[in-house]
């Protein structure tokens, strides 16, 4: 009979952890191309923090979640930080895009750190698992008195997943636009 009862207790202890846990979470994570995601458009050049924003693109095929993605920011000081950790319900569609907005009330989940127009800057992405995947600097960050010009334009890939250029016109969420595209020595 106690045989029978831990048996019993054994299915009902086996079943429970399968049906409870959430093995496709941590499966999922693993199977995620996250070479395909790139920072494609990033304006700090808004005068409100509402209109700030940083783009990620999908390049790939398939849907990328953006649970544990964190974006960390180094600043004119050399200072580094987390500014954005991804939730479980936020992805970005194959070929799609996803806007992270800029600081102080624009939004529920935005920025903690904002981008600035102002001042040298480097942002950088890094994986669930803390490997870097896509960056994109202005200025240089090591040195606080040399700090790059203000920045007239918004920073974007041209085409989106492109080589970065500094544009005229913001395309949050959309395809980006190539009015004014110039090269800028400082943006790399």
């Amino acid at each position: 009979m106690k045989k029978l009862l831990l048996i019993a207790c054994t299915a009902v202890a086996a079943f429970a952890f399968t049906a409870c846990g959430d093995p496709e979470v941590n499966k999922d994570k693993t199977t995620y191309d996250y070479t395909k995601l790139l920072i494609n458009e990033v304006n700090a050049t808004a005068s409100v923090d509402l209109d700030k924003f940083v783009e990620f693109y999908n390049t790939g095929d398939k849907e990328i979640s953006l649970e544990g993605v964190v974006i960390k920011r180094t600043d004119e000081k050399n200072e580094t930080g987390d500014v954005w950790t991804g939730l479980a319900t936020e992805k970005v569609p194959a070929k799609g895009f996803f806007v992270i907005q800029g600081t102080k009330n624009s939004g529920d989940h935005s920025l903690s750190s904002g981008v600035s127009a102002k001042k040298g800057v480097k942002l950088e992405v890094f994986d669930p698992n803390g490997k870097s995947i896509t960056s994109v600097q202005h200025g240089i960050l090591t040195d606080a008195t040399n700090v790059p010009a203000i920045i007239t334009g918004i920073w974007a890939r041209i085409p989106d997943g492109g080589a970065w250029k500094n544009v005229t016109n913001a395309t949050p969420g959309a395809a980006n636009d190539a009015t004014g595209a110039q090269a800028d020595a400082e943006l790399i």
